[in-house]
């Protein structure tokens, strides 16, 4: 069946990347303009978009900073302001491709999307996400509905207005925060393991990270984010201390309370 849902593109500062990376994406997999709806900060950064990737897109002001504000807008925004969908697929601003166990995709980009919120619905769920990597070692032709990080970068969610929207209150790590809110609402999160995203982390300018300040600050950040995680979800994220600072991985074996 064909699933009513929108794509949700969150940008800033990249008026000048944005039509080169995820449009560009879209674009080549047949996506119409106006099933596309991107979230710029002010005024002032609409008039940069628009003059950069066309009037013919839908978009929305959020007047937010940061991370954290603006994905909690988004969320706010299609299950309380917006109730013309009945899910919507978030995209970051520079995902330059979308690979199948890291080839090209074997049915086109909007069946797909379809067959991923159809499948979601029937498992029900949700939340639903592909793989953080798209190196067809870190693959598996198979899809899952236990703790696995549910990348905030090409996502799904269906949207029941009936349940409480579900929001962030961290500035790091707010994926993995998602996770684990749908988890424990839902008993699961789904994720589709031999599809994958393609996009470079953390070197372009801009973005809605692009106020979170200097490295030393945001480390610093990324530690307290990362304690205040793993006192609230105890045993369904993990600590992971890497070279630039702070990680979490999800605890893929932990056992919903109603299972």
């Amino acid at each position: 069946m064909t699933f009513n849902f929108e794509i949700a593109i969150p940008s800033f500062n990249r008026h000048k990347i944005l039509p080169r990376k995820t449009l560009e994406l879209l674009d080549k997999f047949e996506v119409p303009h106006e099933r596309i709806r991107i979230f710029v900060k002010s005024p002032e950064e609409l008039d940069k978009y628009l003059e950069t990737c066309g009037s013919d897109y839908n978009y929305e002001i959020t007047q937010q900073s940061g991370i954290m504000a603006t994905r909690n807008y988004l969320q706010v925004f299609y299950h309380e302001m917006n109730e013309d969908f009945d899910g919507v697929l978030f995209i970051d601003d520079d995902i330059t491709n979308l690979t199948e166990m890291g080839k090209p995709l074997s049915i086109p980009f909007l069946e797909l999307i379809d067959y991923f919120f159809d499948e979601t619905l029937r498992l029900n769920g949700r939340l639903w996400a592909v793989n953080a990597l798209s190196n067809p070692f870190f693959m598996a032709d198979k899809v899952t509905t236990n703790l696995k990080y549910c990348i905030g970068a090409f996502k799904g969610i269906i949207l029941d207005r009936s349940k409480d929207t579900i929001l962030c209150d961290i500035g790091h790590f707010e994926d993995f925060q998602f996770t684990c809110e749908y988890f424990i609402e839902d008993g699961l999160v789904v994720r589709f393991n031999k599809y994958g995203i393609e996009t470079k982390y953390f070197e372009l300018q801009g973005g809605i990270c692009g106020s979170l300040g200097g490295m030393a600050e945001r480390q610093k950040e990324m530690i307290e984010n990362a304690d205040y995680m793993i006192d609230r979800y105890g045993d369904m994220v993990k600590l992971k201390m890497k070279k630039w600072g702070a990680d979490l991985k999800m605890n893929y074996t932990y056992k919903h309370s109603n299972s």
